[in-house]
């Protein structure tokens, strides 16, 4: 038996020399990259409705929390998607996968433009789930083939950020050409984008290199595991079930407000037109783009996941819940505590990291994927809570400041529970 742990711990040092001379040069930001640029896109698709939120509720004749359960749709099909997802870029790889999901979003999407009615409508959006459900982990696990563990924070923070890059062109972009176009004809071209994509990965994104399946396997024999066992290691792991209640909690400010209900508060609140307001939270984004891969760095650099967490979940809740404000300050005071509150937002990011760290190799996406079922389950329950509130608090159709304001009371005090939690969590030696 020592004999043949000596062999194998052999075996495991040769391959990792392999490995480090692979992830050399351009070619994994390459990989990374068109990997991480289905991420971008389905961001773009799945906040697109947050500017067209008026002009779908008269089209398909909705209330805010009928808007937000169809919304919401999105999430449903795409939260319980990830249990499913991380076995199976664990135990296939990638390539094959990325695309097909790209292609089975562009259809979403294409169903959602031809929508008359809000049953079609739904179908599209949990199409679009359903195919989006592969894009973050499917990058990271690119970035965990690719790169190694210390450079982990960062490349997380960077596809969170082109994540929301994706967001950034859903806003005051898209809101110029639905105004110019209408909302359907973007939706067509969001359609004829993921299946641009879903070709982008199939002629580039590699199949997995015969060092990380020697890897893969030499560590699975020494433990002596099966395909389920990684997912009943993550399970079984009451750090991974702390790190994703943290980052569910930590992303409210993406997925409730940025995704659906932050236009309509921006523009009636501060009086601004559908424009500006598009514009103002397009800079919310931009703040998570920068926030999420310096804060990353930072990250990595000191060797430290819970202290920028808990800085960012901090002063996260504290920017957006200066959004409360926003009737009666400045509107670009609003507009840099936007930026602000996407800023600190991005160290949610580091979850993901700390998922990774935490897992053996052969598991490493499931427990991203187990994070981000959390994360995508926040989505499906906040965004028709917020729209019910906004029911429940307004007599009319039309929602005024005071009635936004109430509902947005649920997103710093969720931060804020996030932040304590951090709390608890362990640091990982990185590697």
């Amino acid at each position: 038996m020592p004999r043949l742990k000596h062999t194998i711990e052999h075996d495991i040092a040769l391959a990792k020399s392999v490995a480090r001379k692979a992830r050399t040069g351009v070619m994994p930001w390459i990989f990374w990259a068109v990997a991480a640029l289905f991420y971008l896109y389905e961001f773009f698709a799945r906040v697109a409705p947050s500017v067209m939120s008026e002009t779908l509720q008269r089209d398909f004749d909705m209330s805010a929390s009928e808007l937000g359960f169809v919304m919401g749709l999105y999430y449903l099909a795409y939260a319980p998607m990830q249990l499913l997802v991380g076995i199976a870029l664990d135990r296939f790889g990638s390539k094959k996968l990325l695309s097909s999901a790209a292609i089975i979003a562009g259809i979403g999407c294409l169903t959602f433009a031809l929508a008359h009615t809000t049953a079609i409508a739904g179908l599209g959006r949990i199409m679009l789930g359903i195919g989006s459900s592969f894009a973050y982990v499917g990058a990271v696990y690119v970035a965990t083939v690719w790169f190694p563990r210390k450079r982990l924070a960062l490349i997380m923070g960077m596809t969170a950020a082109l994540g929301t890059l994706g967001a950034a062109l859903g806003q005051a972009p898209l809101e110029v050409a639905v105004q110019d176009f209408g909302w359907r004809s973007a939706m067509y071209t969001a359609a004829l984008g993921g299946l641009c994509i879903a070709l982008l990965i199939w002629l580039i994104v590699p199949k997995r290199p015969d060092w990380f399946l020697q890897l893969t396997a030499l560590e699975q024999k020494e433990s002596k595991v099966n395909m389920f066992a990684g997912l009943r290691e993550v399970v079984l792991d009451s750090q991974t079930w702390l790190l994703a209640v943290i980052s569910l909690l930590l992303y409210v400010p993406i997925s409730t407000f940025g995704a659906l209900w932050g236009d309509s508060y921006i523009a009636t609140s501060c009086s601004v037109s559908s424009e500006s307001a598009a514009r103002a939270m397009t800079m919310m984004f931009l703040g998570f783009a920068v926030g999420g891969p310096l804060l990353g760095w930072l990250s990595d650099k000191y060797s430290t996941r819970k202290v920028p967490m808990f800085l960012g979940g901090g002063l996260c809740a504290a920017s957006i819940g200066m959004l409360l404000l926003a009737s009666v300050i400045p509107f670009w005071l609003t507009v840099v505590f936007l930026i602000l509150t996407g800023f600190f937002a991005g160290a949610q990011a580091i979850t993901f990291a700390m998922a990774v760290e935490q897992h053996s190799r052969f598991c490493k996406a499931t427990a991203v994927a187990f994070v981000n079922f959390f994360v995508m389950l926040g989505g499906f329950i906040l965004q028709p809570l917020f729209g019910a509130v906004l029911d429940i608090t307004s007599n009319t159709d039309t929602y005024t400041a005071g009635d936004y304001r109430t509902a947005l009371i649920l997103l710093p005090l969720a931060l804020v529970a996030g932040t304590i939690l951090c709390r608890w969590l362990k640091e990982v030696e990185s590697q």
